[in-house]
């Protein structure tokens, strides 16, 4: 097996108080995608629950606050057991702004390697 540097992401754009936006990373086809790292490019009061679709599984048991699970450029979250996306599978994310005045434009970031057969 070899292992590629690989970052898939996603962005959320004008996240209203209040109000929960979808996200979606296709994993490629080409290969598995083996997530070690996690940032986000903002600092907002959100929260976040993330789902493997190709296995129908939650990340975590609810949504959980964001600076909880990504950490940003300079100290990102490193998954202490890497987690593998199948290839030509998706993840979906659940983003909702829990702030009482902001709205958020941000971007989460899985950093980690494409796994080729």
């Amino acid at each position: 097996m070899q292992k590629e540097f690989f970052v898939y992401s996603v962005a959320f754009a004008a996240v209203a108080p209040g109000l929960t936006a979808p996200g979606q990373i296709i994993i490629q086809a080409d290969a598995d995608f083996e997530t070690q790292k996690l940032t986000f490019t903002s600092d907002p009061k959100c929260n976040l629950l993330i789902t493997d679709t190709g296995s129908g599984r939650n990340l975590m048991n609810k949504a959980i606050d964001l600076m909880c699970l990504f950490g940003n450029a300079q100290n990102p979250f490193i998954l202490s057991v890497p987690k593998i996306f199948r290839a030509n599978t998706s993840i979906s994310f659940a983003l909702t702004n829990y702030s009482a005045a902001e709205t958020y434009n941000l971007q989460l970031s899985l950093i980690g390697a494409k796994l080729y057969r």
